[in-house]
């Protein structure tokens, strides 16, 4: 429910919902001494998010996450419905992405709420609360 009033808040309903796949990338480099001789190989490794526009045109973007465990992974190959803005088609929405975000805003806020409570009291943690016993 909180999800689906930050998304009307956004308007991000206002955007164009496709299926984005999360793809794996793997970038070589080679690297050389004075001579030219190969040295050694290099690799950077990462996932992006791919999608199609309603012009056709391909769009990525790289796939950062706050919690690689299960179940909120992206695996490679997975389809995700994501939004994208129709203005600009590089800027895009992707719930599950968000929701680990806000999950992780939550964690935070919760821990220094716990942590006021024990070094200010709990009585004052209640009253800006506007808690009763």
């Amino acid at each position: 429910m909180l999800m689906a009033i930050w998304e009307w808040l956004r308007g991000y309903r206002k955007w164009t919902a496709t299926e984005a796949r999360v793809e794996f990338l793997k970038e070589e480099h080679l690297y050389h001494d004075k001579e030219g001789k190969d040295l050694h190989y290099s690799y950077v490794t990462g996932r992006r998010l791919v999608w199609t526009d309603a012009a056709g045109q391909p769009h990525s973007a790289p796939l950062t996450q706050l919690d690689d465990k299960p179940p909120y992974l992206l695996a490679e190959g997975e389809a995700e419905t994501i939004r994208y803005n129709p203005a600009n088609p590089d800027q895009f929405y992707c719930r599950k992405l968000s929701a680990l975000r806000v999950r992780h805003i939550f964690s935070v806020a919760f821990t220094i709420l716990a942590v006021a409570a024990f070094v200010v009291g709990e009585d004052w943690v209640r009253k800006m609360l506007g808690c009763s016993r």
